[in-house]
């Protein structure tokens, strides 16, 4: 330990230091340069066991700046540990737990003392300041985070007794009394990981104290580093952490829950609303595509649900009834009262009304067993036009089912569950966040000083106060800019003066574009527009290239449907441009002014992706949204959990093809929200196509091998910290991906196999890993092909075996006859959040269309032993019983399907 002076001022910093070399500098800079003295705050830094040179910055600054900062050297133990061990040394009234890759904002302790000061009868027992977020390497800030609106009255003291949405959670941003901490022995608990130390403890500091009242300090600034280039934030990466599901929930929420209430008797409920908060997050991360939990383990997934049996016993119902802090969502409100606290209701929640198709949506949510269920319009029975039951999973176990029932528009339906009226209501019984101001408690006197000001900076009264103020935030802010951004003095002069003007030339080319839109907006709705796309079709494949089922089915119109006014909508600069322009399509370049009077007065938008520039290839925010529908062509087969994704869209129809796929998404039990009304089993367009050319070319005829490997999320952080393109290929061989790949392509077997059978094998790459291909030094036998220069179709067809590890690729290729090996090396972690797949239906062992191995030595076995022989008789079973539509009429059919939609537009717009 280094450093003995004692400090005199009010405030104890302690700071857990790990690996944070690259971002210390800014975060010491940001104390070097606060309106503070810096004598006067008490530093530990606690350096747990880093691996970098952080300790020795700290060092450095510490000889420099501030002899009286103590450095405490300890092997690893954790944030807790290395927190328990600086408290111990601190000697101040307040103690704060500041992060060293964060920055304060000049006034902050400044602005935090005159908080204080202005605490005449010193009522606060914990004082929360206000969290800024900035993205990592850029001054850009926002004040967006979910608990920021308790700032929104400026400095206060709150009673969280009476105002319990006002919690505070986050270590960095609070200051606790040392004094009050030492005489109620409380220390962070550190078995708490990953996440959730730092409000365990506030939670049980706020229970020993005499009252809990909370010092909002809104004029003092703590910024947050958000994306942070190097590694994420523990807190970012909670969920894919094993002990989440155990010491998180066990120690931290069950923890802090059973350790208030031994203490008062009763768990107050803003202990309750603490856990809440964490946990509604927990659920909202759980429903994203890419969520970590989605690959926790059966054991991890058993104790997780366990813990929550528990922790939510001690929640009471009014809380979660009233909990408005962030939004829980319909959902998981109703899972918390349903499940946990066995409230059930009879409620039918009305949902959007279609009036093309003159339908309404209807949903209820049960447990167990669907209920019985009579539907009566006007008096008489009626049979939905489509219905579901969806289930709704909370870390991978059903919490809760909820029926879905598409009814015809005809009044108000009477619904009878199990031989109750059930009651019709648009009202979701979420609350809502209420902004209440906080109740002040008799004796409370914060005394404000005469002039606040933003930033934490006092001045007197008069046109010199004004100025004074100006030039004092002009100032702060430019020493927050350097901190922020490691610019030098000249450097952020020079940045400040070009931010000025790119604000100016913003803000001057939004008038002119808003007119510009404005004007393109009032065409759409002129002629010759009106009569060029009236009820048009637009179709698209990818913005920059099409050969997908959006052309195949544009080909069909082209040659059997021209009274349907079809256009086809691509980058103009896409190798498939011209090729299409000669086949006779009508193209609209993406982008264009063309394409805004065509959206704005199409029937339908049709594609076979579904990201958000293609759902809306104009914008709405803009343009407006038009009248448009949206029909989802699909790009391949479906066989992982796509939910999460398809939920957020407002599909009017979607193209499956397998009897599998389309079960999974309209069936009952399903994780979709889509229904057999909308999802329709049809094939795709571009399998018309490709049986025809599969035809022409038997299995006995083809000499080539097609190797299509997938992408994996981790791959994008382990290259993207190479510093050349050589580097990249060097990390990418290294890579368990890499070197699996590498192995099969270069494999002798397989060159004797190419060589002796005349086989050549195709390398389909990722398009993230296109740009790397030829510096992979691959064999003479192995060419390397990019997806945008070639036609995918064609490589199948000539392909004799496909090889590939979870692409939907494999569906196409079967449909063409073509032979499969599954390479999975990986496994199921790649189900594991952090790459682009949630496990669905599909299991490769019982469902597969060839054989799944999982070593590349197997892999050139497999080839071997394909080589000559038609599909194996079990793999072609279930080929045959996978696809129902073998008659190239997928395009008629969909076709059929969307007219069936227009039929509906029409009439519902006369």
């Amino acid at each position: 330990m280094t450093g003995d002076k004692m400090a005199k001022g009010r405030f104890s910093l302690v700071i857990a230091l790990y690996n944070a070399a690259e971002y210390l500098p800014a975060f010491l800079e940001s104390l070097r340069t606060q309106t503070y003295p810096l004598r006067d705050l008490d530093i530990v830094v606690v350096d747990d066991g880093s691996t970098d040179d952080s300790a020795d910055l700290v060092e450095r600054w510490r000889g420099n700046h501030h002899a009286g900062l103590r450095l405490i050297r300890q092997d690893n133990a954790g944030p807790g540990a290395a927190r328990n061990a600086g408290l111990r040394r601190a000697e101040n009234e307040w103690v704060t737990f500041c992060d060293p890759d964060d920055v304060f904002h000049p006034g902050y302790f400044s602005a935090v003392a005159d908080f204080l000061s202005g605490d005449v009868n010193g009522s606060a027992q914990l004082l929360a300041t206000r969290l800024v977020q900035f993205r990592d390497g850029t001054a850009a800030v926002n004040h967006s985070h979910p608990l920021g609106r308790k700032f929104r009255l400026g400095n206060v003291l709150v009673n969280l007794d009476a105002n319990p949405e006002y919690i505070q959670l986050h270590g960095p941003t609070a200051f606790l009394k040392r004094a009050a901490l030492q005489e109620h022995g409380l220390w962070f608990d550190e078995r708490i990981r990953p996440k959730f130390e730092d409000s365990n403890l506030i939670g049980r500091y706020l229970a020993a104290v005499e009252a809990p009242v909370l010092g909002i300090v809104a004029s003092a600034r703590y910024l947050y580093r958000r994306n942070r280039r190097n590694g994420a934030s523990l807190v970012k990466g909670a969920w894919g952490d094993p002990r989440a599901y155990n010491e998180l929930p066990r120690y931290g929420y069950l923890g802090m829950l059973s350790d208030i209430r031994e203490r008062l008797g009763r768990v107050p409920h803003w202990a309750q609303y603490m856990v809440l908060y964490d946990l509604v997050w927990l659920y909202v991360d759980d429903k994203r595509m890419h969520s970590q939990t989605a690959g926790a383990t059966p054991e991890q997934r058993e104790s997780i649900h366990q813990l929550l049996e528990q922790i939510i016993e001690l929640i009471d119902e009014d809380v979660i009834r009233t909990f408005s802090v962030v939004s829980q969502g319909w959902i998981f409100h109703n899972i918390l009262l349903s499940y946990y606290k066995k409230d059930h209701n009879l409620l039918i929640q009305e949902w959007e009304r279609d009036e093309h198709r003159g339908t309404v949506r209807f949903s209820y949510l049960f447990q167990g067993t669907c209920p019985e269920e009579k539907i009566y319009l006007r008096g008489a029975p009626v049979v939905p036009v489509a219905a579901k039951t969806r289930e709704h999973r909370v870390v991978g176990k059903t919490l809760i089912r909820e029926r879905i029932l598409v009814l015809p528009d005809d009044g108000v339906p009477d619904i009878v569950l199990d031989g109750t009226p059930a009651q019709i209501t648009s009202d979701r019984g979420v609350p809502l966040q209420e902004g209440r101001v906080p109740e002040q408690q008799p004796g409370f006197q914060l005394r404000p000083p005469a002039v606040p000001v933003k930033g934490g900076q006092w001045y007197g009264k008069g046109v010199w106060s004004a100025v004074g103020i100006q030039v004092g935030r002009f100032r702060a802010n430019r020493i927050l800019r350097r901190a922020l951004t490691g610019a030098g003095p000249l450097e952020e002069i020079r940045d400040s003066a070009v931010r000025l003007l790119k604000r100016a030339r913003r803000r001057r080319s939004a008038a002119v574009r808003a007119k510009a839109d404005h004007r393109l907006v009032e065409r759409a709705g002129r002629e010759p527009a009106v009569s060029r796309y009236k009820d048009a079709w637009l179709l698209m494949d990818r913005v920059d290239r099409a050969d997908d089922n959006a052309e195949h089915l544009y080909r069909y119109l082209l040659r059997e449907r021209p009274d349907i006014n079809a256009w086809f909508v691509l980058n103009r600069t896409s190798r498939d441009w011209d090729r299409l322009a000669a086949d006779g399509f009508r193209l609209v370049a993406y982008g264009s002014d063309e394409l805004v009077l065509l959206a704005l007065n199409a029937s339908f938008r049709i594609s076979s992706h579904l990201n958000a520039n293609i759902e809306y290839p104009v914008s709405r925010r803009r343009y407006g949204a038009g009248k448009s529908r949206f029909v989802f062509l699909q790009h391949g087969v479906i066989k992982d959990d796509m939910s999460s994704w398809l939920n957020l869209k407002n599909i009017s129809l979607m193209i499956t093809a397998t009897h599998a796929e389309h079960e999974s998404i309209a069936g009952d039990g399903s994780l979709y929200k889509l229904t057999p009304h909308e999802v329709k089993l049809i094939g795709f367009p571009r399998h018309d196509s490709l049986r025809r050319a599969a035809d022409a070319v038997p299995l006995q005829r083809r000499r080539r091998i097609l190797v299509a490997p997938t992408w994996r999320e981790y791959l994008r952080d382990e290259l993207a910290v190479a510093d050349s393109a050589a580097g990249r290929v060097e990390r990418f061989e290294q890579s368990e991906f890499g070197r699996n790949w590498l192995q099969m392509l270069r494999s002798p077997k397989l060159r004797t196999l190419c060589l002796e059978q005349g086989y050549e094998v195709v390398f389909l790459p990722h398009p993230e890993l296109e740009s790397m291909v030829p510096l992979l030094n691959l064999p003479p036998h192995v060419r390397a092909a990019a997806y945008s220069e070639i036609r995918v179709q064609d490589q199948l067809v000539q392909a004799h075996t496909l090889v590939t590890d979870h692409s939907s690729l494999a569906f196409d290729a079967a449909y063409a006859g073509t032979k499969l090996v599954y390479f999975q090396f990986d496994g199921d972690e790649i189900f594991g959040g952090g790459h682009v797949y949630r496990k669905g239906y599909f299991d490769y062992g019982r469902d597969g269309l060839g054989p799944v191995v999982t070593r590349a030595g197997d892999v050139v076995e497999e080839l071997i032993r394909a080589d000559g022989l038609p599909r194996e008789a079990r793999f072609e079973d279930r080929v045959r019983g996978s696809f129902p539509h073998w008659d190239s009429r997928s395009s008629a059919r969909t076709t059929s399907a969307i007219e069936d939609l227009w039929l509906s537009v029409s009439a519902g717009t006369e």
